[in-house]
């Protein structure tokens, strides 16, 4: 699985600013919310602000559960600009874990 962190200044509408993007790989065994969440909290190290996930990426969680889990602020996307910003994180995450699997494809065919 691919986690991508999509760093940004978001207003209301729009995205006004990307500081950084990431992706970070990690193979796992089962997919919990102790799981998930030490993969958010991997991704998003070292970078400032309120982590912005759709709920079901965290298992529906009260947030205030998640903010204890994660030990920092975290909350549910309520503007435009925090659910296009989780849009782009999803589709760079995907788009990471295409060429992780098309790379393992080519390297075994050889």
């Amino acid at each position: 699985m691919v986690c991508a962190v999509v760093s940004a200044r978001v207003s209301p509408n729009f995205i006004e600013k990307i500081y950084s993007v990431r992706q970070v790989p990690r193979a796992a065994e089962t997919l919990d919310i102790n799981v998930v969440a030490d993969f958010i909290s991997e991704a998003c190290m070292c970078l400032p602000g309120t982590i912005v996930a759709e709920s079901g990426d965290l298992y529906n969680l009260e947030i205030w559960r998640v903010k204890s889990i994660l030990g920092r602020d975290c909350k549910y996307p309520e503007t435009i600009a925090e659910r296009t910003a989780i849009e782009m994180a999803h589709h760079i995450s995907v788009s990471g874990r295409r060429l992780i699997m098309n790379s393992h494809k080519i390297n075994n065919v050889k």
